[in-house]
């Protein structure tokens, strides 16, 4: 099976090519997740900002997902610097992170976790608290 397309916004795809050149990953999962979302990013469906649909994974979206190894809830997908696992904050330039941005509510997403290809499934999207960049 194949992931959907990634769905994301200029300004968004633009920082999140730069993060990703700027990054020095702490381990080889990290990496190859972040290069993965690189290329995906270059086949990505890019919109203007009123062009997004309001349950697109975000910077500042707040998801439940699951995955093998059970549900998370309320995770915020943030920038790297403010991630804080303690507080529910999950940095985009990690392995979940990576996974889950651009895409939709009701995704399931096969990506390398540490066990292999695992699926993940994109169960709620809520940007309703969100300050969207502009």
């Amino acid at each position: 099976m194949k992931n959907p397309r990634l769905i994301i916004s200029e300004k968004e795809r633009d920082l999140m090519r730069s993060w990703i050149i700027g990054h020095n990953p702490p381990d080889i999962q990290v990496q190859n997740s972040l290069d993965r979302l690189y290329k995906e990013l270059e086949t990505a469906d890019v919109r203007k900002e009123e062009e997004m649909p309001s349950d697109v994974v975000r910077i500042c979206s707040i998801v439940d997902v699951g995955t093998p190894a059970g549900r998370k809830n309320d995770l915020q997908v943030v920038m790297h610097a403010d991630a804080d696992l303690k507080q529910n904050k999950l940095s985009v330039l990690s392995v979940l992170g990576s996974a889950l941005i651009g895409y939709r509510q009701g995704a399931s997403i096969i990506w390398k976790l540490p066990k292999g290809d695992e699926t993940i499934t994109l169960e709620r999207v809520d940007n309703s608290r969100c300050e969207i960049l502009a």
